[in-house]
Parts: C-alpha cells; structure tokens; sequence
C-alpha cells in the first residue's frame, strides 16, 4: 500500500520544523510540483514558502540560497536584478517584499524571520568569514533542510568549515568589480573567496561526510512523498567536518588527482601568502 500523500503545503511540519527554528533551505523543486500535479494540487512556490513560515512563526528566521558568480565571472553585480542559481525557491524569495537578500554579491541568502535585519546588515567581504551568514549558521546552530536535493549539491556550509581549518588547497583570491546597491547607486568593491588551486584536481565528495553526519546522528535522511530529504545541524555538523578538514586531508570531503599526502606537506604554508 502506498503512503498517503501529504501536501507539499504540509512538508514543513512532516519535516519536524518547530516554531522559533533557524533554517536554511536547499530546495529542487521540480519534483516536489511534479508529485503535487499528480495528486491534483496546482504547485506554488510561493505557498511552498509561506507553508514554512508558518511552521516557523515569526520568531524564528528562514534562509534560502540566493547564489550568483556573476560578480566573480563578470565584474558585475546588481543587488535588485541578479537572480539566484541556487534554484527556483530562491527567484521566488526575490520577488516578494517580506524577504530581504543579504550583502554579499556571490553568496547572498534571502531572509526572512527575526533576525533578517541581523543578517542583511553584514558587510562580510570573505564569503564564508567569521562576519558571514554561514558563521551565523554555526553559532545559532542552524538547521539546513534539503527538499529533493543533497550533501553533494547543497551543503555550501562545508566550504566554511574549509575556511576556519586553513586548508591546504585553498588560497584567497581577490575579485573586483561593479556593486549596484539597493539604492541603484554604483561603487567599485573587492571581495575575497578562498579559491581552489586548479591543478590539485579536487572534486568534492560531500556525501561522504553526509553519511558520517547520519551515522553520528547529527544528521538524518528519509523520504516524504517518495522525494529525499536531508536534515543536518549545521552547528553540531562543523566539529565533524572540520576533524575530516585538520586530521584526515579531508578524505571525506574531496578526492584528488595529486597525492594528498604531497598536498598537504608542499601546499600548507601557501595559504595566507
């Protein structure tokens, strides 16, 4: 017999969300309209949205991913007009007024709830810096739901976590470029991003430490209307990911085409150079 289907307006409470949470929320969404269709609902991101506001209240606060390179690739980024290629849900938190998107030009969340004031006030020009939105997940111990998606895809956090442990095959670059603000007013910024050397070959392997998080049940997998959700404490996840990062060359988080043994002897002093 097949489960009983809940209403994509009701994935928030099946989710385990309580009022007063602090969440971040990765989303395909796709499969999520395709299932509401079928079962005779009319899918609205919007209603999606509101379903988790409500599940929240007003005292708790709502982050969804806003992402776009075009600062990094171009030169160029408009706070009001560049969209997010995080995905559709957070187009959706663009348009409506009771959200608002944080500052950075290259990874901004759009935020709504009781600390949305908070968040949109960072002026952090490092993206994962001990002044940005994702230390605020890890001190406030924020809770990431990903609906339809996974570690792999989703769980940018794991790049701050990067960032505190000074990894070896990482270094700060620098980008600078034109910021239009939300006033329309145009000035020249620089921002720095902790950069990959591309000759190591990394490629990420997040869902490797999303299994160690699941079997430390710091984080949990399970299905509502046959679509995969993930459920992680950020803040319980960093002492986990950052030991991969500092004692383990990160062997759950990346493989390599280089040797990492000779990453980590000949790249560890480079980092802050």
């Amino acid at each position: 017999m097949k489960d009983k289907y809940i209403s994509y307006r009701e994935i928030a409470a099946a989710a385990g969300v309580r009022p007063g949470d602090k969440l971040c929320l990765s989303s395909d969404i796709l499969a999520i309209a395709f299932i509401a269709g079928e079962n005779g609902e009319k899918f609205s991101a919007d209603e999606l949205l509101n379903s988790f506001q409500r599940q929240l209240t007003p005292r708790g606060t709502l982050l969804i991913p806003a992402f776009n390179f075009s600062f990094s690739d171009r030169g160029m980024y408009d706070y009001r007009k560049t969209p997010s290629l995080a995905g559709a849900l957070g187009n959706a938190a663009l348009k409506r007024n009771d959200f608002r998107r944080t500052a950075h030009p290259m990874h901004s969340f759009c935020v709504w709830g009781k600390d949305k004031e908070l968040l949109c006030a960072m002026q952090n020009r490092d993206s994962f810096g001990k002044d940005s939105p994702f230390a605020y997940m890890h001190r406030e111990n924020v809770i990431q739901i990903m609906l339809g998606t996974d570690y792999q895809r989703s769980m940018t956090f794991v790049h701050y976590v990067e960032n505190m442990a000074h990894v070896p095959y990482r270094f700060y670059k620098q980008f600078t470029g034109i910021y239009v603000d939300g006033n329309g007013s145009e000035t020249v910024r620089t921002y720095d991003y902790p950069a990959r050397y591309l000759e190591l070959g990394s490629e990420e392997q997040f869902n490797r430490i999303g299994k160690k998080l699941e079997e430390a049940g710091i984080a949990e997998y399970f299905q509502i209307n046959g679509i995969p959700v993930r459920k992680v404490s950020l803040s319980e996840s960093y002492p986990v990911i950052y030991e991969d990062a500092v004692n383990n060359m990160c062997r759950n988080l990346y493989d390599f085409e280089c040797d990492r043994d000779l990453i980590w002897r000949s790249y560890g002093n480079k980092r802050d150079l």
